[in-house]
């Protein structure tokens, strides 16, 4: 067989798929992708990626990806953009302090130190550079007082190092070192635990959802957040609103995992979030940390109909939510992205690439270290028709896609 011959990468997980009895949806289920990804991958509007590649291949019972990919395509382990500040924050997480001396940051000081590090998560445009700035003296210092403090400060301490290490997995979640961002859930869980503080322990909870989410684990994600509701929920009517935006927030990270694998149960958590936050959040609330409001609430059901593979609904979601009224940068940013990818289903490239123009324009860091946006930038690189392929191009190179 010659080389033009050699089945499509779509072809062969196609083949191995049957092969191993599986249904896509199934599939989907076990490497944590929702089914339309993996049709779309099957059938060639969507390119193989190395991370769906790795999330697919032991269900499929592939140990070396070139039975994916087919001898004509070489893999390189250093194709994937990494941010330059990884290493100090890799330094940070993996300095113990074994011996510690001298007084700790105050509880007050170290508050403020977290909401003002979240609060630049969500409002700088760049926003990995900035957090990547700052997090490892946050890490620092956040640790030291957990070590050094006593009684209800070190409790306090410990539940704001869950904190560190919440906006610690947020950073390194797009840059490729897996083991890394486990550190950051097991360290955030058990800052929690030892906290001994259920708003802490709900908030690790749903952290550890989003990673056990991405690597097919999707029923334990699920089974986490039923957990962390069951501390939250009965609180709820006789608590503050932080407690409802927690609530809130769990049955949305609920709705997307189900959605990743195509449950239309995905709905009722979703509509389960909005009646929290219609009846319990006074007018205009914004989660400082999580960004929960109104608005959130429907970018997450425009992410839970492309999930599911129906832009009709994605669309239909989006028509009158504003973007500028959702009180993220780094979400308005994704929420672009998510627009981008329901026009990718339909086919309609203009579309998938001024969305991802408007993306990057809003927040160029979620456009450069998104997998699916520099998926959806490189196809169109190569598939776009001619009279905007040149558009394409130079939104690769300013994001620095590597597969030109």
């Amino acid at each position: 067989m010659t080389s033009q011959e050699q089945p499509k990468p779509g072809q062969r997980v196609e083949r191995l798929r049957r092969a191993a009895g599986l249904s896509r949806e199934r599939l989907a289920n076990l490497s944590g992708l929702s089914a339309t990804t993996v049709k779309f991958i099957e059938n060639g509007r969507r390119s193989l990626t190395l991370r769906a590649a790795q999330q697919m291949a032991p269900h499929l019972g592939v140990r070396d990806l070139g039975d994916l990919f087919g001898p004509s395509v070489a893999l390189s382990l250093d194709g994937r953009v990494s941010h330059p500040a990884v290493h100090e924050v890799r330094r940070a997480l993996t300095a113990w302090h074994i011996v510690l001396d001298g007084e700790p940051e105050s509880t007050d000081y170290l508050r403020g130190a977290v909401d003002s590090a979240w609060q630049t998560w969500h409002t700088s445009r760049n926003q990995r550079t900035a957090v990547g700035e700052i997090l490892p003296c946050l890490l620092g210092a956040t640790q030291r007082a957990a070590r050094l403090h006593s009684g209800d400060a070190r409790r306090e301490s410990l539940a704001l190092l869950a904190q560190a290490y919440h906006l610690a997995q947020g950073y390194l979640a797009w840059h490729g070192d897996r083991e890394l961002v486990w550190l950051t859930v097991d360290r955030g869980m058990t800052a929690a635990m030892d906290a001994d503080d259920p708003l802490a322990i709900a908030r690790a909870s749903w952290f550890a959802a989003h990673l056990l989410r991405s690597v097919g684990r999707g029923d334990e994600a699920l089974e986490r957040l039923r957990e962390a509701r069951g501390l939250i929920e009965p609180r709820v009517a006789d608590s503050g609103p932080e407690w409802a935006e927690v609530l809130a927030d769990l049955h949305l990270c609920a709705a997307l995992t189900r959605a990743r694998t195509g449950d239309q149960g995905a709905w009722s958590d979703w509509d389960t979030a909005r009646s929290i936050v219609d009846r319990a959040l006074p007018e205009g609330f914004v989660g400082l940390r999580t960004r929960v409001s109104r608005p959130l609430v429907d970018v997450y059901a425009v992410m839970c109909a492309v999930d599911l593979g129906d832009p009709d609904e994605a669309q239909r979601r989006a028509h009158a939510l504003d973007p500028a009224s959702i009180p993220s940068t780094e979400r308005r940013g994704r929420h672009y992205v998510e627009l981008a990818r329901s026009a990718d289903l339909e086919g309609a490239r203009e579309a998938t690439l001024h969305l991802l123009a408007r993306a990057e324009a809003t927040s160029p860091e979620t456009v450069r270290y998104s997998p699916v946006a520099q998926d959806m930038v490189t196809r169109l690189c190569h598939e776009a028709p001619a009279s905007i392929r040149a558009e394409a191009v130079d939104l690769a190179r300013r994001i620095g896609a590597s597969d030109l």
